[in-house]
């Protein structure tokens, strides 16, 4: 009796101490095997926002913050529009549900942008709501790498980040003359001889108005040479709207893309309502494709929708109705347009 109690404790040592090796060896292999992110790298931060943290950071309070483009007023106040207060005011009265929209995102916002920015219903146009411009390049080159897969033509200097979302979205990419530093304008002569080298399907990014940074948009003469040739080389002009109204005004700011659209372009526009209705943290955007029909124009959807749907299902809601209000309600429009008026003039006279 006593040999088999102390057999039995002998066992139940030994599982003991095999018990304790194993957990250990479990533990060991474990962090071997489930170590993911021994290797991944401290990446830079982004040299636009990383400068937004810095200067949150910073305790002199003399600072100025050179980062992201947001616009301020004399006293260095970033407010709502008073316009958007009145629409939210208004929406908070009559909205009754937070529900999803659909992938493609809210209609009655998608069809007065676009009436803002094109002045026509055209046949063949696709539109998507986006998160934000961003979001609206990143779903619009997704699509080209899709449909065509070219090269994307991008101006120096340009926004950095048309470079990062051309390559996330696994395009190759290029950059075209654009500025020209000593006499501090365009070097038109360069890019268009940059242009008429170009192969058929390439992507070239534009900026509508307001080029970011150099402030420096082509005449209108020039946006009809580069129409003409675009057509004639079948270039895919792809149009980034960021400030629309803050350059020379509505009418001139969308002059080219109007131009590019009633001359029979496929092209695409990338819009945001950011700046120009101060929505900068709803992120409100919208791409427009225009194709050449609307049989195209269904095919086409069908594959943005999809792109949407595996990226990030639908579009946020808030910002578009408000947009969407502004804008179908002529005396909110006509407060809008007088109030973005008042931005522009009270940018150019600061920079004076």
């Amino acid at each position: 009796m006593i040999t088999q109690v102390l057999f039995s404790l002998q066992l139940l040592c030994v599982s003991c101490l095999l018990g304790n090796q194993q957990e250990s060896m479990i533990k060991k292999l474990g962090r071997e095997w489930m170590d993911f992110f021994k290797n991944v790298e401290l990446k830079a931060p982004d040299p636009i926002l990383g400068l937004t943290t810095a200067y949150k950071n910073d305790s002199r309070e003399d600072k100025v913050n050179l980062g992201v483009g947001v616009y301020y007023d004399a006293d260095l106040q970033q407010e709502t529009m008073h316009v958007v207060h009145k629409a939210e005011e208004k929406l908070c009265r009559h909205e009754r549900s937070k529900t999803y929209l659909s992938i493609d995102g809210d209609t009655g916002y998608l069809d007065a942008l676009q009436e803002l920015i094109f002045g026509e219903n055209l046949e063949g146009v696709v539109s998507a709501q986006c998160v934000g411009g961003t979001g609206a390049i990143r779903v619009g080159l997704d699509l080209m790498k899709h449909v065509s897969g070219g090269t994307v033509h991008i101006p120096n200097p340009s926004w950095p980040n048309h470079l990062k979302v051309a390559m996330a979205a696994g395009l190759k990419t290029e950059k075209y003359p654009y500025f020209n530093n000593e006499t501090h304008g365009i070097d038109f002569e360069k890019a268009f001889a940059y242009f008429s080298s170009l192969s058929k399907g390439s992507i070239v990014i534009l900026h509508g108005c307001c080029h970011n940074p150099t402030g420096t948009d082509f005449s209108l003469e020039q946006w009809e040479k580069l129409s003409t040739l675009f057509l004639e080389k079948g270039l895919f002009p792809f149009f980034d709207l960021a400030y629309l109204g803050f350059g020379d005004g509505l009418d001139r700011d969308r002059a080219a893309i109007r131009l590019f659209a009633k001359s029979g372009h496929n092209m695409a526009v990338a819009a945001s309502c950011s700046k120009n209705f101060g929505l900068y943290g709803e992120r409100t955007g919208a791409l427009y494709v225009v194709t050449s029909s609307k049989e195209e124009a269904v095919k086409v959807l069908s594959n943005v929708k999809q792109l949407i749907r595996s990226n990030y299902s639908n579009p946020p809601c808030h910002g578009a109705k408000l947009v969407g209000m502004i804008l179908k309600d002529p005396t909110l429009r006509k407060e809008w347009e007088q109030e973005l008026e008042q931005m522009r003039l009270g940018i150019s006279g600061m920079r004076q």
